[in-house]
């Protein structure tokens, strides 16, 4: 499109141009002699700057000027065929200039372009130089903030990476929204590969029309994508590429660094458990044997003698049961099983030691929790199960747990003597009481949630209420 359509000063100019050649002529005609063409010339060529109609109207302008004033008859509008050259001249010489004016035009805007382009990409390289290099204890945060480093560089409104490591059935998903990083069954994202984007990373990302980009590095192969880009595909794609490769490699070693960080502990865990059973428990082993055979040989002091050996086997009790949380489990549970899983294993222990039966129930039995708040909610079930098996003597204990509303619910019921209390205490009248669980409190609170504790003398209830996002297992 000619762009002085949108300028009609530019046709104003034109007649103006050649008025001012007109009157020039006029000025010098008695020494010009027979060229009277001559200033009509720059007169054509200056309104081609403005483009190509500006210029032909010039062309036609300056011939009928020169036809009319200065070529005889005068003041006569007779055309012949020296008026058609001149015009085809003049024609010939104004597309001319206005061609040229528009190829530096052209050539102009596209220095412009790419100088913009240059700079883009010098700021994308600074950006990337101060990409995110510190890897915290928390790899869902260090992704969100590798994710949120590279939706600033594209100038994105949202962002999402999907993610698999060769060695795990897990799709991981994460976004720069809050929140815990999302893993699902492989089977079920499989199709991350290709577009349009699964309905999981759109609902985290919203959706508005994104960019995305594969990467594939020698630890995980993923996609990272985009919403809210302003710039055009086309000159996104060097950049996203880039970024997805920078982000993939930042995966990878998250990924490496947990894999080490587990192994670390795994031994340590295997080692303090060794020692503590070497050591330790064989120990208190010793002394309580010398305790039994003292009593058997004491008179008066038998009585306390063996209540001291009765302190020592509960100790004995507790150290086993940590022993054995330490160790690997016999059988092979994965990441994937469900908590009921592990309750059930964990509590069957604790009923064989106190030989005082224990029931579990998980409502959904399949629920799945995030690794960090399964191992706290174990960890907590095991200190309120013990609490009660030593200090409550009662006949039997019932792990209730359940999840509504993105809450996760769970109570243990034993019918012992309960607490020096009765009646109810909700989670902040718990706070400073002597009576109640400090350490479970302060372990609940820890993650979010709340408390309380119901005591009676036919038993107790302590219930404790956690913000958490579930999962249940997908089954083929």
């Amino acid at each position: 499109m000619d762009s002085s359509r949108s300028r009609p000063a530019a046709y104003f100019g034109a007649i103006i141009s050649v008025t001012v050649a007109t009157v020039l002529t006029f000025a010098i005609r008695p020494w010009m002699g027979g060229s009277v063409s001559i200033l009509f010339f720059p007169a054509v060529i200056v309104p081609a700057a403005y483009g190509f109609g500006p210029a032909l109207l010039a062309a036609v302008f300056a011939t009928a000027s020169i036809a009319y004033f200065f070529i005889p008859p005068v003041f006569v509008f007779d055309f012949g065929i020296d008026d058609l050259i001149r015009l085809s001249t003049f024609s010939g010489v104004a597309t001319t200039a206005a061609w040229l004016t528009a190829r530096r035009k052209a050539a102009e805007a596209a220095s412009l372009r790419s100088l913009r382009d240059l700079e883009r990409h010098l700021q994308t390289v600074q950006e990337l130089s101060g990409w995110p290099a510190l890897i915290g204890p928390d790899p869902a945060a260090s992704v969100r903030q590798l994710l949120t480093h590279a939706a600033l560089i594209v100038r994105a409104r949202a962002a999402a990476v999907l993610w698999e490591a060769e060695d795990e059935p897990w799709v991981y998903i994460a976004s720069t929204a809050p929140g815990a990083v999302i893993k699902e069954p492989v089977s079920r994202l499989g199709e991350w590969r290709h577009d349009p984007p699964h309905p999981e990373i759109v609902r985290l990302i919203g959706d508005d029309e994104g960019v995305s980009a594969t990467f594939d590095t020698e630890y995980v192969a993923g996609r990272l994508y985009f919403t809210g880009v302003t710039e055009r595909r086309q000159d996104l794609h060097p950049t996203m590429s880039l970024i997805a490769h920078e982000l993939g490699n930042s995966i990878g070693r998250l990924y490496l660094t947990d894999r080490m960080r587990q192994i670390a502990v795994h031994e340590d865990r295997i080692r303090v458990a060794r020692d503590l059973h070497d050591g330790v428990l064989q120990g208190l082993t010793g002394v309580r044997l010398e305790l039994q055979s003292i009593a058997d040989s004491t008179g008066p002091a038998a009585d306390r003698l063996r209540a001291l050996e009765r302190a020592l086997a509960v100790e004995q009790r507790e150290l086993r049961l940590f022993i054995e949380d330490l160790r690997p489990s016999s059988r092979a549970l994965t990441r994937g099983d469900a908590i009921a899983t592990r309750l059930q294993d964990m509590c069957s222990r604790l009923s064989s030691e106190w030989r005082i039966p224990i029931t579990v129930r998980v409502t959904p039995s399949e629920m799945i929790l995030p690794n960090a708040v399964e191992q706290a909610v174990r960890l907590l079930i095991h200190e309120g199960v013990s609490n009660a098996l030593r200090h409550s003597h009662p006949s039997r204990v019932a792990v209730e747990v359940d999840v509504n509303d993105a809450e996760l619910r769970v109570g243990i019921i034993d019918d012992g003597l309960g607490f020096s209390f009765r009646g109810r205490l909700n989670h902040d009248e718990l706070d400073g009481s002597s009576t109640a669980p400090t350490t479970l409190r302060e372990r609940v609170s820890g993650l979010g949630g709340r408390m309380s504790v119901e005591s009676y003398a036919s038993g107790s209830r302590i219930e404790f209420v956690i913000p958490v996002e579930t999962q249940q297992r997908i089954t083929a």
